[in-house]
């Protein structure tokens, strides 16, 4: 009991060890999690707290459901908890809880991936090394800028340990009950968490593995004389039916907001493009990245990251992909060993899944490394995420190959807690000394490099690499960046094999926990040393005083459009600094780039966010078409006909060829200001049929005031050619029509005619809307219509009414009803007791239908 504590007091102290700058006023500021998750997660925090189930999220766009933009995790049980627990949300800032958000997710991995290794027979001290590894991997460390996938991470052990057959050295077959709850929960968190592409990846990985290992299983219970039905391929195959059931129940809610609106995505509308498919593909010469954290340079605060002149290098996931010199290790020893490669799935799990990664690196662009063959080809034919989106329907709208490496990190992470578990290798010393002929040699040739780059390497001064965020490549600190890199593989090399020789030497001399406190010691420095630098951190105060000074004054609260000339300061591009993490936080937030509006409150319409829907892709489309043949006036009479259309009140533009300066850093420049006034709420007493945005957009400046609805309602046989606006009295026919808004938010129409009551909202189809007279004498619900593709209408029928929108959608009640059955079922396996076996679950069900429930429908006789 005293080694386990002191193990799992271990395992937290080395996470908060590589996480504590977070814990002392510092925050991750890089990617998503940086502009896009920090005030989204506020946001929804302030949500959940006033309801229940929100809904609708009237802030992006004209409005989109807030649940149904899967990253949201308005439903995740940790998330509530973390932004909801008194003490953290009434002491703690948003910096501070999203922090501690990430830390929470680190050491639920950490536990998962012990808790595998553990499961499939490893010793203690590989139980602590893959605690350790798996968490400060760059493939999953790396994802506290996307915290979603971070998520996915932190559940995937869990949801592989308990799919796959039991492979425990002790034979013994563990209980189903524990693992269908396990592996539902698992599968469930995933998806309400944001990551629902891990859950599928964690069920094609055990399908995959179960089904390899099934004729052996066979075989197996033929020999001990058990039926088919008792072979360990059918249970795990019903874990894995029932666990999938289970999870699709508990997070039925999610899943149905998402597909119903996915459905109407822009992603759904069209197939999607090559470049978007295989974006972020992992190059297949960072495999190196396992034995060494930093061969390529570096990407922050300063641009050292040479790899970013190799043809082909494409955009950056993770900075590294190194979990220790273990970990590499392990797997160069497994790898020596041909005849091991199937004792267990876990090598094969990791050499695939990593291949998976590197995405359009597929077999054709292999043979397209030899001059004349297959130039013109497709590089990704061949190659096994190539396969997965041609041989899995609608595989290939998930993107983004690298989302594999999270699969890669368990698989290795459990490689190398074997490697650790077992006996010393004769191939280990061999591969130890090519290793490290390879590093010095590495890192003598990166240190004679840098003193002359220009004449050794073949890389013209003119075409450096520049970055928008970090500026031009600094050759010669890349590669006095690839030289420690080396030296420090070097030198946890050494103390790695000889620690390993020592423990083989003195196994019987020494006790045990010397010789795993030793290697625990060196796992541990190794990983911190790796994620101490990793991602780039700034002080939350210092990013806050220079978000106020430079920001412009404020607004008032009105949907906003952002413009941009260049977006970001020139001079980032042509200079370096070490505060440019800091510089370009608080010019993000100053920007409201990605979803800062939303920590003011504010609306924005072209917001960034990660499902878009079919019409706002379409309005973008066509609004680039049309203004290409537009002069400097036209385009501004034009966009003053878009903001009065869709309610815009107010600008936000970044001007990129300009910078502001604070505190001696350079941030951007940002101007914000009123428009004219508009109203979010009109009457119309004419309307037009409906009619594709790419005819309707050129038509917004050909009549004057207000364009005219275009609905899928059958317009009146006559009429003006313009409508009142609201506060109008009288049309030019005669027809009238008003519309007010009382104190409380009441919605008054007046009119004599039938008439279109339009509000800039969109209607995904879950809108309802009800009209009760003035005088309450009736009432009645209306349908809502799509108005011009952006903004929702109502037709109202002549006299007073008391018009109320509300937001119900579909699939809310069956969805509601299918969670808590799941809910149910799932706690009923969580405490029923492990002595309830199927011989009482036969006698039960014998007795009440050969019993008491077939005698009460017999015939009664005297």
């Amino acid at each position: 009991m005293i080694r386990c504590v002191a193990s799992v007091a271990l395992v937290v102290a080395v996470i908060l060890g590589s996480t504590w700058p977070t814990l002392l006023g510092k925050r991750i500021a890089f990617r998503d999690v940086n502009h896009f998750y920090l005030p989204l997660y506020d946001y929804v925090a302030e949500r959940t707290a006033a309801q229940w189930l929100p809904l609708w999220n009237p802030l992006d766009h004209t409005g989109m459901p807030l649940i149904g933009e899967t990253s949201t995790a308005v439903l995740y049980p940790l998330r509530w908890l973390v932004y909801s627990f008194p003490l953290a949300s009434d002491r703690l800032s948003n910096e501070s809880l999203i922090s501690l958000y990430l830390i929470v997710h680190l050491l639920l991995a950490s536990a998962a991936a012990a808790w595998l290794a553990k499961s499939i027979g490893c010793r203690r001290l590989g139980v602590l090394v893959a605690a350790i590894v798996y968490p400060l991997s760059g493939s999953v460390f790396s994802l506290c800028c996307n915290p979603p996938f971070l998520v996915g991470a932190a559940w995937i052990p869990f949801a592989l340990g308990a799919c796959l057959p039991t492979m425990s050295t002790a034979g013994r077959s563990r209980s189903m009950r524990r693992r269908i709850v396990i592996a539902a929960t698992a599968l469930a968190m995933m998806v309400l968490g944001g990551d629902p592409q891990s859950a599928l990846h964690c069920v094609m990985t055990a399908a995959a593995i179960s089904l390899f290992h099934a004729r052996g299983q066979f075989r197996q219970a033929r020999r001990q004389g058990r039926t088919w039905m008792q072979c360990e391929f059918v249970r795990t195959l019903l874990v894995g039916v029932c666990s999938g059931a289970l999870a699709v129940g508990i997070s039925s809610i999610q899943i149905a907001a998402s597909l119903d609106w996915s459905r109407q995505s822009v992603r759904a509308a069209r197939v999607a493009q090559r470049s978007e498919i295989y974006e972020f593909s992992l190059a297949p010469w960072h495999a190196v990245e396992t034995l060494s954290p930093r061969p390529f340079g570096h990407l922050f605060p300063v641009h050292r990251r040479i790899a970013n002149v190799i043809p082909g290098e494409g955009r950056m996931w993770t900075p590294s992909l190194y979990a220790g010199l273990v970990v590499g290790f392990a797997l160069l020893c497994r790898l020596a060993r041909p005849r091991s490669y199937f004792v267990d799935p876990w090598l094969a799990v990791s050499l695939v899944s990593l291949t998976i990664c590197f995405g359009h690196f597929g077999l054709v662009w292999w043979l397209q490394q030899i001059p004349g063959v297959l130039e013109h080809g497709d590089s990704a034919v061949g190659g096994p995420f190539w396969m997965l989106c041609q041989w899995i329907p609608g595989y290939s709208s998930f993107r983004y190959p690298v989302k594999w490496l999270p699969i890669f990190a368990i698989a290795s992470s459990m490689v190398a807690a074997q490697w650790i578990s077992s006996d010393r290798d004769k191939v280990e010393l061999p591969l130890a000394l090519m290793l490290l002929v390879g590093f010095s040699g590495g890192g003598v040739l990166a240190h004679l490099a840098s003193q002359q780059w220009e004449r050794w390497l073949p890389i013209d001064p003119d075409a450096i690499p520049v970055d928008e965020y970090w500026g031009r490549l600094d050759v010669a600190g890349g590669l006095a960046m690839i030289r420690w890199s080396c030296g420090w593989s070097v030198a946890v090399l050494c103390a790695l094999v000889g620690l390993r020789r020592f423990a083989g030497w003195h196994d019987q001399r020494r006790p045990a926990i010397w010789i795993g406190g030793a290697w625990v010691a060196l796992i541990a420095i190794d990983a911190i040393t790796n994620t101490s630098t990793l991602l780039p951190r700034v002080d939350v105060w210092r990013e806050r005083q220079l978000a106020h000074q430079a920001s412009p004054a404020p607004i008032a609260r009105t949907r906003t459009l952002r413009t941009q000339a260049g977006m970001w300061p020139q001079q980032w591009r042509t200079t370096r600094s070490v505060d440019r993490p800091l510089e370009v936080a608080a010019s993000e937030r100053i920007a409201w780039f990605g979803r800062w509006h939303l920590a003011e409150r504010q609306a924005v319409f072209n917001s960034m966010v990660s499902i878009k829907s079919r019409s706002y892709g379409e309005f973008w489309w066509s609004c680039n078409h049309h203004l290409q043949h537009l002069d400097r006036e036209q385009r501004a009479a034009f966009w003053q006909a878009i903001r009065q259309w869709l309610a815009i009140g107010a600008v936000s533009h970044v001007d990129g060829h300009s910078a502001t300066a604070a505190d001696g850093l350079t941030l951007v420049s940002v101007q914000r200001r009123m428009t004219e006034p508009v109203r979010d709420l009109r009457v119309f007493t004419e309307w037009l049929p409906e009619k594709p945005l790419r005819e309707l957009i050129p038509e917004l400046v050909l009549r004057p005031g207000l364009p005219l609805p275009h609905l899928a309602a059958a317009p009146p046989t006559s009429g003006s050619v313009t409508a009142p606006v609201a506060g109008s009295v009288t049309a030019p026919t005669g027809r009238s029509a008003r519309v007010d808004r009382a104190a409380d938010g009441t919605i008054l129409v007046r009119c004599d005619t039938d008439c279109v009551l339009e509000r800039c909202v969109y209607q995904d189809g879950n809108w309802r809307a009800g009209l009760d007279s003035v005088a309450g004498d009736s009432s009645r619900s209306l349908r809502v219509f799509r108005s011009s593709h952006l903004n929702q209408a109502v037709l109202i029928p002549p006299g007073n009414w008391r018009v109320t929108f509300e937001y119900r959608p579909w699939w809310k009640g069956p969805a509601l009803a299918v969670t808590t059955f799941a809910a149910i079922m799932l706690g009923i396996l969580v405490v029923l007791p492990n002595q309830f076996g199927m011989a009482t679950v036969r006698g039960i069900v014998f007795f009440l239908i050969r019993g008491r429930l077939l005698r009460s429908f017999r015939p009664y006789t005297r």
